[in-house]
């Protein structure tokens, strides 16, 4: 079982930063690699061929729900920030916890290879010696290689054909006929971006969806959601979850409903459960499928010839390129296969129609390497309804204390157990649509993460002797944690087993417009 504190950390996204910072937080030997010059990852606008945002892209989170623990965006930028705000917030954080001298710049890892015998990991560099670690943070992501659709009569088509992945700039697309495969935030986003710059425009989508917008009475549309909502919704969601489903699926559909008029004619209903398929956060895709800019048309049924596609209606349209909105598979082959997670999916997942022939993420709450549980985790496994950032430094922090022993590592059963409940969990929403295997059950997994990286969130806001003590002694604060905005600063609030932030107080009290005069002890 390894025991020493050397920890690799494969990439420096806002994953691999998180991980890094939190792991040199408490002790530990830390070193990231990156294979590029720059911090950030996709939010570092790139025109090479790599997944990145767009000089366009806005967040759909905002800033006050979508930053890291202890470590908020300027005051100064926008609720909802451009992606180059964003690119600034995370070299910000870089320099903050000076986290660039425990990184390798410039250096692609090509493998990561277990050595039994000497309880190591070996990583392998292009260009350089080979280096031992005790343990390893892979966070690479799951935006790694592009899925592409199975498309009868592909090989006839002579237009253009690429991946979200490579779309840099529709000035490419310049007087074409474009068709945009998927409708999710990329293909909504990418849509909309070629008005102007082609000639037409078609949304094609199999299924329907929810549409809500980014704001809502001036203020960002997440500001709505509080952690007394998250509560009562968990609570819900253990007795009664078909109840929690139903007033969950009917608050997000208010919301699209107050904000657009949807036609029957664009075939966003019925849409899957938001269970499965989170809405697409825009405030534009429903005006240009309004005004005609953009035209919603059904799934592709084959390539009729060489500019010709017809649709599942029997239409015929002529377009000169494709450009496919539909996601990524996961892409671990730079480990030793033995610790791929990827690797044996379950024969019935495999069979479900909801899985797409897509990979198996194997993970311990999707996050730990279930042979190598000590030494090996996995970052970005994990999807919810919360913020990106959050989640991973909430991830990175459990991660840390069971490695660190501040919470003890589960033992063997206790893994197998909650991985086998997990694969019964999403396997069964797999045989009835389309799921991702990041998938999990949010409520419980953010308790998990809260307990398991100490961060007292659920202890000192739940009913609890610790609960009623907070709230005597803070009944305001304690009013405004439970019904102000959901702050990702919680987290770093109480005292814990993780580094609690001295600031965390004043930054949720000034999100929120709400100073909380703390009542003097007896």
């Amino acid at each position: 079982m390894a025991k020493g504190k050397r920890v690799a950390v494969v990439g420096c996204g806002p994953l691999g930063l998180v991980s890094l910072k939190n792991c040199l937080e408490e002790g530990f030997d830390a070193h990231a690699f990156e294979s590029s010059d720059y911090v950030g990852g996709l939010w570092h606008y790139t025109t090479e061929d790599k997944t990145s945002v767009l000089p366009s892209t806005i967040v759909n989170i905002s800033k006050e729900r979508g930053c890291f623990t202890d470590f908020p965006f300027p005051a100064d930028s926008p609720s909802l920030c451009p992606a180059i705000e964003v690119q600034k917030y995370l070299e910000s954080y870089a320099d903050h916890f000076n986290l660039r001298p425990h990184i390798s710049f410039n250096t692609k890892v090509t493998r990561v290879q277990r050595d039994e015998k000497a309880d190591k990991w070996i990583i392998k560099v292009e260009g350089s010696a080979d280096e031992a670690f005790d343990r390893v943070i892979m966070a690479t992501g799951l935006h790694r290689t592009p899925n592409y659709p199975r498309i009868e009569g592909i090989e006839l088509f002579a237009g253009r054909q690429i991946h979200s992945k490579s779309f840099k700039s529709p000035k490419a697309f310049h007087g074409q006929n474009v068709l945009v495969v998927g409708l999710g935030n990329t293909g909504a986003d990418t849509a909309v971006s070629l008005i102007g710059k082609a000639n037409k425009i078609y949304s094609s989508h199999r299924h329907g969806t929810v549409i809500i917008p980014r704001t809502k009475n001036g203020r960002s549309i997440d500001h709505s959601v509080n952690f007394r909502f998250m509560t009562i919704q968990r609570i819900l969601e253990r007795r009664v979850p078909k109840l929690a489903e139903g007033l969950y699926e009917d608050f997000v559909k208010k919301l699209q409903n107050e904000a657009f008029e949807i036609r029957p004619e664009w075939r966003l209903s019925p849409a899957p459960s938001l269970k499965t398929t989170p809405p697409i956060i825009s405030d534009t895709i429903v005006q240009a499928y309004a005004s005609g800019d953009v035209e919603s048309v059904p799934g592709i049924r084959r390539v009729a010839g060489p500019k010709e596609i017809e649709l599942d209606d029997g239409r015929i349209v002529e377009v000169d390129a494709m450009i496919y909105c539909t996601g990524y598979n996961p892409d671990f082959s730079m480990l030793d296969p033995k610790a791929d997670p990827t690797s044996r999916p379950p024969t019935r997942w495999r069979k479900a129609r909801g899985s797409r022939g897509k990979p198996y993420l194997r993970l311990y709450q999707n996050v730990l390497s279930v042979k190598y549980p000590e030494s090996l985790a996995f970052m970005g496994c994990v999807a919810l309804s919360a913020g990106a950032f959050q989640i991973f430094d909430l991830a990175s922090m459990a991660v840390v204390q069971l490695w660190k022993g501040g919470s003890p590592l589960p033992h063997r059963g206790e893994i197998e157990r909650e991985v086998a409940d997990h694969e019964d969990w999403i396997v069964g929403l797999a045989q009835k649509e389309s799921v991702h295997a990041q998938m999990v059950q949010g409520h419980s997994w953010l308790e998990w993460a809260d307990r398991t990286a100490g961060c007292g969130v659920n202890e000192y806001l739940g009913w609890g002797w610790e609960g009623w003590r907070f709230f005597l002694q803070e009944p305001e604060l304690c009013g405004l944690l439970m019904g102000g905005l959901y702050s990702p600063h919680i987290y770093r609030f109480f005292d814990g087993k993780r580094k609690k932030w001295d600031g965390a107080r004043e930054e949720i009290e000034r999100v929120n417009r709400t100073p909380c005069v703390k009542r003097k002890e007896e």
